[in-house]
């Protein structure tokens, strides 16, 4: 005891002047003051240069992302790619169902976009889910545009608008559906049958009104596509002339009651129809395909020359690639790529049976023979990357990598040289 007190009283003898030494744990909060506070100006002009070096980041990145700054992914834009928020642990991911058609896998605003047989998926560069939409359709398409995407049910009436981050529109239509398209503003159009006609156009705007109808009465239309602005539209129909097929593209003007112009085929079958961004049109069919000067009323024949069409490849910025056998059998492909304007930038003998392709950059990347190769525009291999048995469709991802679309998964690969 004698020992504890006299610990005491020394504590007590010398707390004045151990008191700079105490820790602010022993001293009531009340009690704790800045001896020496920062000048009030030093404090304001801190905080200026934080909030300066803050908006200057802000706006460094937003001219970087400016095409993704649009008033329905501005949002999305500030979460995902400002703030860094990613989901998803990597690829190869597995599909929502149990099957992905070839043409229904595709990249919207620089994603991937699938439609299975029970899901719309949206996914981010970790294979995260940006959305899941669950769907009913028994034969579901798919239509992709940079910001929107659209799922129709083919010979039935459901349809589905997204983005990449929600679901815009989903209705049924009155008639059977052939096909739909929507461009970057978010209008839409639906081919459909008609009661009295052979085919009717229904362009919708944004906010889902009616804004344009055209029915067809000389030919059956199987293909539509919507020009950027959403103002005009390709369309592609069928018919019969003296025992043999005939085939017709419209170009048609949203403000005009009759179409602007008008091409017809002789024995031709028109698979697929692309509005360019630079206000011209493509069209791919069995023989042949098409360029079609929208400004001058031109078209431009590109002759397959007796070889057989594998594949092809429609972009609206850059033009199409077509993958063309020398044999039935679909081997010895040479890949042919026509630009925006109608000419041909490259010719790519790859002897090997090409399936898919696609462009970027002064790049071209095919799918041939179980392996991912990429060459440059005058024909050299840059890359050769072996790719899994079931690789079916491969798209850039960027100027290094490749999504490539398998049976039951979806991979991510590196490509570089």
């Amino acid at each position: 005891m004698k020992i504890g007190k006299r610990h005491y009283k020394d504590r007590a003898s010398k707390g004045s002047e151990q008191r700079q030494y105490i820790s602010y744990e022993d001293v009531p909060l009340d009690d704790i003051k800045d001896d020496e506070p920062l000048p009030t100006n030093v404090t304001k002009k801190f905080l200026k240069v934080f909030l300066l070096l803050f908006i200057s980041v802000i706006v460094v990145m937003a001219l970087t992302n400016i095409d993704k700054l649009t008033p329905d992914n501005i949002s999305h834009w500030f979460e995902y790619d400002l703030l860094g928020k990613s989901e998803g642990e990597g690829y190869p991911a597995s599909f929502s169902g149990a099957d992905v058609d070839t043409e229904n896998f595709e990249l919207m605003d620089g994603v991937p976009v699938y439609c299975s047989d029970t899901s719309i998926v949206v996914l981010n560069t970790n294979a995260g889910k940006y959305q899941e939409v669950n769907h009913a359709f028994a034969n579901p398409m798919l239509n992709v545009n940079s910001e929107y995407s659209v799922v129709y049910n083919a010979g039935a009436t459901g349809y589905t608008v997204i983005n990449r981050n929600s679901v815009v529109k989903t209705d049924l239509t009155k008639d059977k559906i052939f096909c739909a398209d929507v461009c970057p503003k978010g209008i839409y159009c639906i081919l459909t049958e008609s009661e009295n006609y052979l085919g009717k156009l229904t362009v919708y705007r944004k906010d889902d009104l009616e804004m344009y109808t055209y029915s067809f009465a000389d030919y059956y239309v199987n293909k539509v596509s919507l020009n950027r602005e959403g103002t005009r539209a390709v369309v592609s129909g069928l018919s019969a002339k003296n025992g043999n097929l005939l085939s017709v593209l419209y170009v048609i003007d949203f403000s005009q009651s009759n179409y602007m112009q008008r091409y017809e085929f002789d024995d031709m079958y028109i698979y697929d129809v692309k509005y360019l961004d630079n206000g011209n049109a493509v069209a791919v069919a069995d023989k042949s395909a098409f360029y079609i000067n929208v400004l001058d009323g031109t078209k431009k024949d590109i002759s397959y020359h007796s070889k057989f069409l594998m594949s092809y490849t429609l972009n609206r910025q850059k033009g199409m690639m077509l993958s063309l056998s020398t044999t039935p059998d679909g081997k010895e492909c040479n890949v042919l790529m026509i630009d925006d304007s109608g000419k041909q930038q490259a010719e790519i003998q790859t002897n090997s049976q090409v399936t898919s392709a696609d462009f970027r950059n002064e790049r071209i990347a095919v799918l041939a023979s179980g392996e991912a190769v990429i060459y440059n525009m005058k024909g050299k291999k840059l890359v050769t990357v072996p790719l899994a048995t079931d690789a079916r469709k491969l798209r850039f991802a960027d100027d290094s990598s490749l999504y490539v679309l398998g049976k039951s998964s979806l991979y991510h690969i590196k490509a570089e040289q």
